[in-house]
């Protein structure tokens, strides 16, 4: 990036000639394997070289204002303007419409398996200029080094790419338009969706019409396992799951979000306390911006006292001697011979439980410290639905 930065006039004015002449190549993209959540298989990245990145950038521009205005309103993968906050409003609204049992289809590798036959049909629906049709070819077509080694692609658009998000919106709006067709209910995002009935026998129906037209007329395969009729309550769509017709964190994102806390938590954490708050803070306002919009208020305060009970014992550890403790006590007020007769265990995690741990390390001390508490980003949610409910 930096490279292409420094010769950024010069290259840009090659890449502008040789699309002009139709004889711009792409080079083959490296492969990246990244781990998939929850699933012990890897994910396939394709990492283009930044001039084709440019290039596949710059017709996903174009394809933007030619092909999303054909998009419904229940899409909102990749789309400008749109976000998971609105596609996860979009399923509460049809819940509390009476529609509480879903058909969750999971497309098996789905970036993997489309075929392109079909994407370059699709494309020239719109796209009369056969010169933009062969660039796309070309970009699918391209292959991939895998280890050093050249490896050719028969079928797929590789995740990495700037296009292959629009191209796969592309596929999957053929999907879009049978559902409309059919009259169902549903949201999307890329390849995760659900189709929002009433019942659980019209939900097989459906599970089973709609598997077949994904098999039989669209070319892609549709993974048995994970696909399921069920109730909406028990299907999480995003990181969310809806209960009682509220939003929540889902079941499978608490334990992930647990995880990643633990691991910045460790007792035997090489980092200061300011250090590791900070590093922790990070993620928090990471993982909060995303999840605020759910609606049980007790979650979020629930998971603010587990977090202070896991940096409790790691501060206690980087004290180390009880006598720092006491004087730590002498501090906020408890007197001398109060003091005297605390014997902590400064390296066991039980004695986080110690009243007297927890009034010196309370919630002004970890402020102190720039603790951000997620029960504050619920408090500023609410408060401003209150103002724009105004």
């Amino acid at each position: 990036m930096e490279a292409f930065g420094q010769r950024k006039d010069e290259l840009l004015t090659l890449i502008h000639e040789k699309l002009k002449a139709g004889i711009y190549r792409f080079k083959p993209a490296r492969r990246s394997l990244i781990p998939k959540e929850g699933d012990s298989k890897m994910r396939k990245l394709g990492i283009p070289v930044v001039m084709d990145r440019v290039v596949s950038q710059s017709v996903n521009l174009v394809f933007q204002e030619i092909f999303d205005p054909g998009f419904t309103k229940s899409n909102y993968g990749f789309r400008r303007g749109h976000n998971q906050r609105q596609a996860i409003y979009h399923v509460q609204m049809i819940v509390k419409e009476g529609y509480e049992w879903c058909a969750s289809i999971d497309l098996a590798k789905f970036f993997d398996e489309i075929p392109h036959n079909l994407i370059l049909k699709l494309v020239r629906r719109k796209i009369a200029d056969e010169r933009l049709v062969t660039l796309v070819a070309r970009a699918l077509k391209v292959g991939i080094m895998v280890d050093g080694k050249f490896e050719k692609t028969t079928k797929g658009c590789p995740q990495g790419s700037p296009l292959s998000p629009m191209l796969s919106n592309i596929v999957l709006n053929e999907l879009d338009q049978e559902l409309e067709k059919r009259g169902h209910r549903y949201c999307r995002w890329a390849d995760d969706f659900l189709i929002l009935l009433k019942s659980e026998r019209v939900a097989k129906r459906v599970m089973e019409g709609i598997t077949g037209h994904l098999e039989n007329n669209l070319n892609l395969p549709v993974n048995k396992e994970k696909s399921q009729v069920a109730l909406v309550k028990d299907v999480p769509f995003l990181g969310f799951q809806l209960l009682r017709e509220k939003i929540r964190v889902s079941n499978k994102a608490r334990l992930k979000f647990k995880a990643k806390v633990r691991e910045l938590t460790r007792m035997n954490n090489p980092l200061s306390m300011y250090q590791a708050i900070q590093e922790l803070k990070v993620y928090l306002r990471g993982w909060v911006g995303y999840f605020r919009i759910q609606e049980f208020r007790n979650l979020f305060r629930d998971l603010d006292g587990w977090i202070r009970s896991r940096l409790r014992p790691m501060q206690l550890k980087k004290w180390k001697n009880p006598r720092k403790f006491q004087r730590m006590m002498l501090l906020v007020g408890y007197k001398p011979y109060e003091a005297r007769r605390v014997w902590v265990k400064m390296n066991r995690w039980q004695s986080v439980m110690r009243k007297e741990v927890r009034f010196v390390m309370n919630l002004q001390w970890f402020r102190r410290q720039g603790m951000i508490f997620l029960h504050d980003f619920t408090k500023k949610q609410q408060s401003l639905e209150l103002t724009f409910s105004r």
